[in-house]
This record gives C-alpha cells, structure tokens and sequence, in this order.
C-alpha cells in the first residue's frame, strides 16, 4: 500500500489518473519514522 502512496500519478481502469491515495514526500517520510520508532518502542 505504501507504493502506492509514493507516486502522483496512477494507472486505474487502464486509465492514468491522478492517485487519490498520494502523500506528499515529507508527509510520507514522517509517518515512516514514526513507524519506526513507535516500532523500536515495543
């Protein structure tokens, strides 16, 4: 699912679109670190 949330632009229905699912780069980048780090805290 992350993969997805990575690229601007998706292939649906065969058709390129805009992805709804996209987030920005530092968006993404601080929800990976806080994975990690709520992860290390277990």
């Amino acid at each position: 699912m992350d993969i997805l949330r990575t690229h601007p632009m998706a292939i649906i229905g065969g058709i390129l679109q805009e992805n709804p699912l996209y987030v920005p780069p530092d968006e993404f980048l601080k929800e990976i670190r806080r994975r990690s780090k709520d992860r290390a805290a277990e």
